[in-house]
């Protein structure tokens, strides 16, 4: 028996590895939003060449509408710093009801893997890859979709994914005024205020159709169900990216701006499939709204934007090659710099 013993946890030690933990705190300290925008774009350009593997997410739904969770595993070939690949996923949750519990909406976890044996190499806190990735794509649309010159920002919604969106849009664009439209003041408050000292920008809250009229570019990061304004509002040349609703009954864009605009999408998989944007005017006889997927734009091989006075929406719904370029992206410079924790398993 104690020879059985003695081979069982020899064996034990063997098969035993070690996991990187890395924190909110930590990835705050490693990922910078140019980074990881520069890393979304290498993933949208491997996806496009046929290098990266993102099959469609896993959802499920729980009953009354309490949440969505949803598993969005991915692959890319040549990912990490020293050549070698990306293996990942990220259990994401979505739970409405959090903002009345002073939680966020979105909670997640993200595990990277080893390539070779399947080890997990890394546990890293899922929330702030989500954010940062979410406005990294939305910016590399902009930088792809919108018109250059001086712009007017409008961001709706004042939680989270607003904040992470003022960061990116000045990143990529040249933000001369920002508006905060959120049906929260006190929230809204606060985000302007941060907007001022942060960035040094002129920035008020103001209605939704005010936003909606007077702005250039807008991004929507709200948790509505139903469109934020009359798309009639929208300006001539106006780069608009949708973010908030990811499900196919929910909107937050109108059919009258849908169809008004020339519509990209991150993938078939999953904006193309699941956004109530784009399936709510299909369903009510507006077929042939999309022209393509981010990854074609980022590749030249279709154009974001035809003229200037031609409105423009990016639809996103989050895809999980865009995780797994930032969580890659973290793990290499907390290797490089010996930051997060380390446990053994």
């Amino acid at each position: 028996m104690n020879s059985f013993r003695l081979r069982w946890n020899a064996l034990i030690q063997r098969v035993r590895f070690h996991v990187l933990v890395l924190s909110e705190e930590n990835l705050k300290s490693l990922l910078t939003m140019r980074d990881v925008i520069a890393a979304v774009e290498r993933g949208f350009a491997a996806l496009a060449g046929g290098d990266a593997l993102v099959p469609e997410r896993l959802g499920l739904s729980l009953p009354d509408g309490r949440a969505t969770v949803l598993l969005m595993p991915a692959y890319s070939e040549g990912l990490s710093t020293e050549g070698g690949d990306g293996l990942g996923a990220k259990i994401v949750s979505v739970v409405p009801a959090n903002t009345s519990r002073r939680l966020d909406v979105v909670q997640a976890i993200y595990l990277l893997l080893d390539t070779t044996t399947g080890a997990p190499l890394a546990l890293m806190d899922g929330r702030f890859i989500t954010a940062i990735r979410t406005a990294a794509t939305s910016a590399l649309a902009t930088k792809f979709m919108s018109n250059p010159g001086p712009k007017k920002l409008a961001v709706f919604g004042a939680g989270v994914q607003a904040e992470f969106h003022v960061e990116a849009m000045a990143a990529v664009a040249e933000i001369e005024r920002v508006m905060i439209a959120s049906r929260g003041a006190a929230r809204a408050g606060y985000l302007t205020s941060l907007v001022r000292a942060r960035y040094g920008l002129a920035c008020e809250a103001v209605s939704h159709d005010a936003a909606a009229s007077s702005a250039d570019l807008i991004c929507t990061c709200t948790t509505a169900s139903e469109p934020l304004f009359d798309g009639g509002l929208l300006r001539p040349g106006t780069h608009l990216n949708a973010v908030g609703a990811f499900t196919p009954l929910t909107r937050e864009v109108d059919t009258t701006a849908m169809i008004r605009s020339r519509v990209i999408i991150d993938a078939e998989s999953a904006a193309g499939r699941e956004a109530g944007e784009i399936l709510i005017p299909l369903a009510e006889g507006r077929a042939g709204l999309v022209k393509g997927v981010l990854a074609d734009v980022v590749t030249s091989v279709i154009p974001g934007r035809i003229s200037a006075s031609e409105i423009t929406v990016f639809k996103s719904c989050g895809l999980a090659i865009e995780d797994l370029v930032t969580a890659q992206l973290a793990y290499d410079l907390a290797r490089l710099h010996g930051i997060g924790v380390e446990v053994r398993l």
